[in-house]
């Protein structure tokens, strides 16, 4: 899985208690949230709560 998301997507964790001016400019209501974002800067998708393995490929596979 590790590679599949560093060979098409640049990831960035962020701790969210740490970043609240991002946690309210995306409107993140819980944690973990994933947001997935255009090369342009536009929020194509996102997802809240753990996934398993499978089932965070296929939401990235769904969204590019």
């Amino acid at each position: 899985m590790i590679k599949a998301v560093n060979e098409g997507f640049i990831p960035v964790r962020l701790e969210g208690r740490s970043h609240m001016d991002l946690v309210q400019k995306y409107g993140v209501r819980g944690a973990p949230t994933t947001l997935l974002f255009s090369a342009d800067g536009q929020e194509k998708h996102r997802f809240v709560g753990f996934q398993a393995p499978e089932q965070y490929l296929k939401e990235l596979k769904q969204t590019f």
